[in-house]
């Protein structure tokens, strides 16, 4: 069986099937070295279990950006306007597929204790139960999210064209959710046991599918009497909704293999337990409530740009903007999230061996690793934003004035970003997801609720309206925002109260 060998300790691959403590749950003892104060054998552990879930959450991730990339590709008349569109329903889709996905911290925190605990079919157990939550929450949710969006989408921007255009795309892409719940029941548990590359793997081929299916429905398709129609921005909704059912359905056929279903036994119905499917409940509705509140608080901060479109008689110019601006940092969001998820684990799986120790130090090794990174990031992205932008908004032959209009906007608000924003979003991000894996799940709730409600967004409608600091106002406000997670999150870890939590 390969093995990866971290000095003298030897680390399993993902796909380990052994029925020992997990490694990542041992401690290697006081470090014998550190380089910019990293451990390098946590670091190997974290980067080894970290680089695939970071891969597979950025190409998953990608889909809405490649719709926004290809989008970008269309004549200037429907590109602008279009790429403003998908960030609004970008919001919807994240709020109430973000509320479905936390399934997956209740999933991920339980899996990995009783994984580490060598109680294999109780980790199975609770995928059996995450699945029936996802299913009926799925449904409900899929059905109130439709009737609700075109008023909602009249909270999101005062453009008549966004919201046309907005709602028309979130009819089609919120038929994704129910995939988008089962997926998040399944990642958070192979997440759980340490098998991360499924996921990536699996999120690699949604891709592929997406990029082909939207490039025959965006751009339509003639030849040998074979016709399909261009759809335009509503072929990228079809797009993403057919990729993310084809991961679902690939996902589902990997965890039938024989292997998983002896080890785990996830398929039966006698594991199906109320308690268990509250504790999943209970412990994945705060996330789900802070999800929701965040993208309230993104809702705002998007209807407050679309704002000084219309106080600048500037058409789609600053939410184009801001949009592309919130796509590329996506990058950073997404890999933090990524950390996050391995930290949330091997902070799971050290609590499931009473190494509470061993979990803190994962944190701010994690921590350090992410900040490093990001910092790297945006000093790139400081010295380099055009070419960056122009990814979204290429030049045609047929005249780019609001293509350039909006790259202009967007390059100084980007180069602030990506410097100040960039590393506290890291840490912020990391101390987050590493509290989600401990329980501290409702504190998280709290802070969101408080920094959007009565920072960011009050924040940068007075900056951004009232001193007329434009879009820069709005994101100086998300840098303020993203630094107050830091603190409340870092002084919440250093309190150690999650240490003392029992799931």
């Amino acid at each position: 069986m390969q093995k990866i060998t971290i000095e003298d300790k030897a680390l399993p691959t993902q796909e380990d099937n052994r029925d020992t403590v997990s490694i990542y749950a041992l401690d290697p003892g006081p470090p014998k070295m550190r380089f910019l104060l990293l451990e390098p054998i946590l670091l190997a552990r974290i980067v080894n279990l970290g680089w695939p879930v970071i891969v597979g959450m950025l190409t998953q991730t990608a889909i809405n950006t490649i719709d926004l990339l290809m989008v970008g590709r269309l004549d200037d008349s429907e590109a602008v306007p279009g790429t403003a569109a998908i960030m609004a329903s970008v919001v919807l889709l994240w709020a109430y597929g973000g509320f479905l996905s936390s399934i997956s911290v209740g999933t991920q925190a339980i899996s990995a204790r009783r994984y580490s605990e060598g109680a294999f079919h109780k980790a199975g157990q609770a995928l059996t139960n995450s699945i029936a939550v996802s299913v009926i929450a799925s449904f409900v949710i899929t059905v109130v999210a439709i009737s609700l969006i075109e008023p909602t989408m009249l909270l999101l921007t005062k453009s008549h064209e966004v919201q046309e255009i907005g709602s028309k795309y979130s009819q089609i892409r919120l038929l994704s959710l129910p995939s988008m719940a089962l997926m998040a029941s399944f990642k958070s548990f192979y997440d759980g046991i340490g098998r991360v590359r499924i996921h990536m793997t699996i999120a690699i081929i949604m891709n592929l599918i997406n990029i082909i299916v939207n490039y025959f429905l965006i751009y339509g398709f003639q030849s040998q009497g074979i016709v399909i129609e261009a759809l335009g921005v509503y072929g990228a909704a079809w797009g993403s909704v057919v990729s993310s059912y084809a991961g679902v359905l690939i996902m589902v056929l990997w965890s039938l293999r024989q292997d998983d279903r002896l080890r785990f036994s996830a398929f039966r119905l006698s594991n199906l337990n109320k308690n268990i499917a509250f504790t999943i409940a209970r412990l994945s509705v705060w996330s789900g409530l802070a999800t929701v509140v965040l993208m309230v608080g993104v809702g705002l901060f998007n209807y407050i740009v679309s704002v000084i479109d219309a106080n600048r008689h500037t058409g789609s110019i600053n939410a184009s903007a801001a949009s592309i601006i919130i796509h590329v940092m996506m990058l950073v969001f997404m890999t933090c999230l990524a950390f996050g998820t391995s930290t949330a684990t091997l902070v799971s799986q050290s609590i499931g061996a009473n190494n509470a120790r061993l979990a803190e130090r994962y944190v701010w090794q994690c921590v350090l690793l992410a900040v490093y990174v990001m910092t790297a990031f945006g000093i790139f992205t400081y010295f380099f934003p055009r070419p960056i932008l122009t990814l979204f908004l290429p030049p045609d032959f047929k005249g780019n004035e609001l293509k350039d209009l909006v790259i202009s906007t967007a390059i100084p608000v980007l180069k602030l970003v990506a410097l100040f924003l960039s590393p506290t979003a890291a840490a912020g991000l990391v101390l987050t997801q590493a509290l989600y894996g401990a329980g501290e799940t409702r504190f998280i709730m709290m802070v969101e609720f408080v920094l959007h409600f009565f920072c960011l967004v009050p924040l940068a409608w007075f900056l951004a309206i009232h001193l007329d600091m434009g879009v820069l106002g709005c994101f100086v406000a998300a840098i303020i925002y993203a630094t107050g997670l830091m603190i409340a999150t870092a002084a919440r870890f250093l309190q150690g109260s999650w240490k003392k939590l029992r799931l």
